[in-house]
């Protein structure tokens, strides 16, 4: 009975070490880079991001309190329709994510090496990426690190459906 009590203890202050090594956000950024028509980008923080394809893009940037030891990152990533084509999943019998049936959700399990504690990973518009609320939330086990939202934006005059 006492060495059925050490290992249930010893268990449990095993899982309370893993818990509290597990990375939590220090800092956290959105930043979307703009292309301009001179071929100029420019790189700002905003929570807007305008549909013009081949020309936009933006990423999510995460600061862990863990330092950089190799951790496992799930991006779940939520549109307001489903989109024509997800770059990199569609037709790829390799990829890592997921999608939803209704195709409106991406899920993507990533392992990264931090540099200077800094985790991200970005995305470029593409035709017919649907106008509305964008959520990106990121999680490392079932530990939410931090829900990114947005707003995708049509632009008069661009090829942005």
């Amino acid at each position: 009975m006492t060495r059925l009590r050490a290992t249930v203890l010893l268990c449990g202050l095993a899982s309370s070490a893993a818990w509290a090594q597990m990375p939590g956000a220090a800092e956290t950024e959105f930043l979307v880079a703009i292309t301009g028509s001179n071929g100029a980008t420019r790189v700002e923080r905003s929570n807007s991001v305008p549909l013009i394809p081949g020309r936009v893009c933006y990423e999510w940037r995460i600061r862990l309190t863990s330092g950089d030891r190799l951790v496992s990152a799930r991006e779940v990533f939520e549109l307001p329709a489903p989109p024509t084509l997800w770059g990199g999943v569609d037709e790829n019998d390799y990829s890592s994510s997921q999608l939803s049936k209704d195709r409106k959700i991406s899920e993507t399990t990533m392992f990264y090496r931090p540099k200077d504690g800094w985790i991200s990973h970005g995305w470029c518009v593409a035709e017919g990426d649907p106008a509305g609320p964008y959520s990106i939330k990121v999680y490392v086990g079932e530990q939410l690190l931090h829900a990114f939202d947005f707003n995708a934006e049509s632009v008069p005059g661009s090829d942005a459906q």
